[in-house]
Order: C-alpha cells, then sequence, then structure tokens
C-alpha cells in the first residue's frame, strides 16, 4: 500500500558523481546500488513504533466503547423481544426500526472509524518517509552509493547490498520517535554501520511492476 519499486536519487538528492566525492573524501565506496526494506523502516524504527501503538491504543480505547454499545443494544434487544407479544403490531415495529437503526448506525461508525484509522497511519507514513529522505541520502553518500532500491524489486544479488538494519539504526540515531528533538547527524558511518559488501558484483535485476504494498 504504501511501498514504491524503488526509492531513486532524485527523492534524496543523491547526484551521480557521488562515488567521485566518496573517494575524494576518503571514504570507501561500497556498491553503486544498496536496498533496504521499506516497510520495516517504519515498522522497527522508534518513529514507526510510537505511532503505531498510539493509533492501536486509540483502536482498544474505542473497540472497549463499542462492545459496551453492542452490549447495551443486547439487552434492549432482549427487552423487546419480551414485549412482542404484549405490543400491537405498529408499536413494535416502530421499536424494532428504532432498534435496527442504532444498530445500522453502530456498523456504519466502525467501518468509518477503521478508515479514519487507515488514513491516519497513511498520512503519518507519508510524513515519516518525508523526514527520512535526508536521513537515507547522507547514509548513502557515506557508503559511497548512488541509488536506493526496495528490496523487493530485486529478484537476484550476489553480495548482501541491504542497509535496512543500519539505516533503522541512523533513523533511530538523528530521528528518533518524531516528538523528541533528534540528535545531530554523524559525519561518517562508523565500523557496526558498514555493510557485508564482500563477493561478486552485484548480479540484480528489478521487476518491472513492483508491487506496491
Amino acid at each position: 500500500m504504501f511501498g514504491i519499486a524503488a526509492l531513486t536519487t532524485a527523492m534524496f538528492g543523491i547526484s551521480l558523481p557521488t562515488i567521485a566525492l566518496a573517494q575524494q573524501s576518503g571514504a570507501t565506496a561500497v556498491s553503486q546500488i544498496v536496498t533496504i526494506e521499506r516497510q520495516r523502516l517504519f515498522s522497527e524504527t522508534a518513529y514507526g513504533q510510537r505511532v503505531i501503538a498510539t493509533i492501536e491504543a486509540e483502536r482498544a480505547r474505542l473497540a472497549q466503547k463499542t462492545r459496551e454499545v453492542e452490549a447495551s443494544l443486547a439487552e434492549e434487544e432482549l427487552l423487546l423481544t419480551e414485549q412482542r407479544s404484549s405490543l400491537d403490531p405498529t408499536a413494535f415495529r416502530i421499536l424494532a426500526d428504532s432498534f435496527d437503526k442504532k444498530v445500522n448506525e453502530l456498523r456504519a461508525e466502525g467501518v468509518q472509524r477503521e478508515q479514519e484509522f487507515v488514513s491516519v497511519l497513511e498520512r503519518e507514513q507519508s510524513a515519516f518517509f518525508e523526514r527520512i529522505g535526508p536521513i537515507l541520502g547522507r547514509l548513502v553518500r557515506e557508503l559511497g552509493a548512488v541509488v536506493i532500491l526496495d528490496r523487493r524489486a530485486i529478484l537476484l544479488a550476489t553480495q548482501n547490498i541491504d542497509i535496512t538494519d543500519m539505516a533503522i539504526r541512523r533513523i533511530d540515531l538523528e530521528l528518533g520517535d518524531g516528538v523528541t528533538t533528534p540528535a545531530a547527524p554523524s559525519n561518517s558511518p562508523s565500523e557496526e554501520e558498514q555493510p557485508d559488501v564482500s563477493g561478486d558484483p552485484v548480479d540484480s535485476s528489478a521487476s518491472e511492476d513492483a508491487n506496491n504494498n
């Protein structure tokens, strides 16, 4: 739903001469192509986990409220059933129609609330990916790469070019949960952030129609 086939240089302001710049600055060019798992960047960072936890807490609160209303409607339905034999058909029909209206309204409210949750999540994800663009851009420049691809678009790679874990650590370091003041960006990748790029050069094939999650 929220994914795209490839995160290109245009998204993060990365220019093609990055390799030359990296070499001039002393950084090691690990690969011109690196990959990330886009959804993991959201679900496994402090920012994304905060958003998800907030939405789930509100969903749980409203679910409890809905259960209370449903219990009240169950009691009303039982009372209505007991009164049916003592009421004339017209009076019973009025009460039954009123009850059905309440049930339908409750169902419609549930559907609307779920749609609102989805909309909130989509907005929060869009804001997240906007905010991490510069962070990923800096990380890619430090690694000497020129492009980030969504890992789902890669059919085969003969070496490990995935930097998702590294990106998650960097996003948490610089962005935090998105509420607290982020730390100043680091100037160079630490040793533990260097991906394993040993082996043969990249041999990858990107699918023409990547699945937009």
